[in-house]
């Protein structure tokens, strides 16, 4: 086997199924996404702003403490400086000094005042607004004992103010631009989830054509193609749901009828209530309740993986009661079984009941697509850790446009008609067999079909 390719490898054994479901439309809650991304990146930004105005008031504030005290500081200095030495109880002196320091009060605008070594107010020039908020400098006099001192209103604090109004109205027109732009790329990025949810309440109306369109984003276009994709797939459940019950109808009538009619014929005493007339009815009656018992049959399979009951088995006994089970139908449709002989150390762990349905089912189907006299060959070999199961008929072939669907529920191709039959089976004979196998940790795929026949390829866990 090592040369062989896995068939299970190379075709999915699934098909998803579904149904349309028309809902009334929910409330739609919350804000627009637009608008909550336009207002978080707006807060995100005014925060960031916040923090930069502090961060820059602080480093421009004490800059600015720094550099006006400091010049403050040189020119009291140099005033001291100038009238260092100046005899102060002599009133020409004096009168000089009052000249330089009104001219100083005039020049800085601010309250000057020379303080006699006995603490005696000597000078007073200048006043300041009330409520200034001030810094007060003072210079001893070099040879007078005097001390001068002036005070100045903080100019750095007015600077500061125009300051912080400036920043804070640049970070709020900057805040209002950042909202504005984020609104519209916002409305840009949210545009294909709109149309997304435009195409789900059409797809949610009964649309079965409604399809999505993406954006110039990867993201959005993912969710267009998994939205599409998606409703693809409840499209093709719907056509394949009315399909089936268009084929059910036919299947259940076409038996119902017979059944009606032949009974009433007897009644009517049209034809005789013989042996004959019995057996037909029983033939119809038989046939309406096969259809019903593999629609049991599907919500049973679909429900098997909790009803298992696994054991070791031999599979060439397993087959060898399958093949009984099947021989008359076989024989009914005039084609012939053989199974080769496969190694008797095969066993598995499985379901019997479960997985000779499971056969059963595939060898029912096989029997269904050849024609009379044509031979289905069975062929057994250990793969692996799997026992495979090779069913080989000699129908028609299996289109590739239906290749991907033969495993779908109520699926049946056009090929699908037994030795010239208008129909055969009901469509979910392979979908049993898929659900019961799967349930038993088992696989099947088709393995190559062609217009000399078919071969599915079934894995079954091996024991131990």
């Amino acid at each position: 086997m090592a040369d062989r390719d896995d068939p299970f490898d190379r075709v999915s054994a699934g098909g998803g199924q579904g149904s349309v479901v028309t809902v009334g439309q929910s409330e739609i809650r919350g804000q627009p996404l637009g608008l909550r991304l336009a207002l978080l990146l707006s807060a995100a930004v005014l925060a960031v702003l916040l923090v930069a105005g502090l961060a820059v008031n602080r480093i421009v504030s004490g800059s600015l403490e720094r550099e006006l005290s400091a010049a403050e500081r040189d020119r009291i200095t140099v005033v001291a400086g100038a009238i260092a030495g100046v005899d102060l109880n002599a009133p020409k002196a004096m009168h000089g000094v009052e000249v330089v320091l009104r001219r100083v009060a005039n020049t800085m605008r601010g309250h000057v005042q020379l303080i006699g070594p006995a603490g005696d107010l000597l000078v007073d020039f200048g006043r300041l607004p009330p409520g200034v908020s001030t810094e007060s400098l003072s210079e001893p006099i070099t040879g007078s004992g005097a001390t001068l001192r002036i005070d100045v209103p903080r100019a750095d604090r007015a600077f500061l103010g125009v300051f912080n109004l400036s920043l804070l109205v640049a970070g709020l027109l900057a805040t209002l631009a950042v909202g504005l732009i984020a609104l519209v790329l916002a409305s840009r990025l949210t545009r294909p989830l709109h149309a997304v949810a435009a195409a789900a309440r059409r797809l949610g109306h009964g649309d079965l054509d409604a399809r999505a369109t993406g954006g110039p984003d990867r993201e959005s276009n993912e969710l267009a193609d998994a939205f599409n994709a998606m409703a693809a797939r409840v499209q093709r459940s719907e056509m394949l749901r009315r399909r089936a019950a268009s084929d059910m109808a036919h299947d259940l009538a076409t038996p119902a009828t017979v059944l009606e009619s032949q009974l009433q014929a007897m009644v009517d005493g049209v034809v005789p209530a013989d042996r004959e007339q019995l057996d037909r009815a029983r033939a119809a009656a038989g046939a309406l309740s096969g259809v019903i018992l593999q629609l049991g049959e599907l919500v049973d399979a679909e429900s098997a993986v909790m009803q298992r009951r696994p054991q070791v088995i031999s599979l060439v006994e397993l087959l060898a009661e399958v093949e009984r089970a099947i021989v008359p139908l076989f024989r009914e449709r005039g084609v012939d079984i053989r199974v080769a002989e496969a190694p008797a150390s095969l066993r598995v762990d499985v379901d019997s009941t479960q997985v000779g349905r499971a056969l059963r089912n595939v060898l029912a189907n096989a029997a269904q697509q050849s024609p009379r006299e044509a031979t289905v060959h069975v062929a057994v070999e250990a793969a692996g850790a799997e026992a495979l199961v090779r069913v080989t008929d000699a129908g028609p072939g299996i289109a590739p446009e239906d290749l991907a669907h033969i495993f779908e529920r109520f699926y049946r191709a056009d090929q699908a008609r037994g030795a010239g039959e208008p129909r055969s089976g009901s469509g979910i004979g392979l979908t049993i067999a898929r659900e019961l196998l799967a349930a038993n940790g088992g696989r099947i795929a088709v393995e190559r079909t062609g217009a000399d026949g078919t071969t599915f390829a079934i894995g079954l866990p091996l024991a131990g």
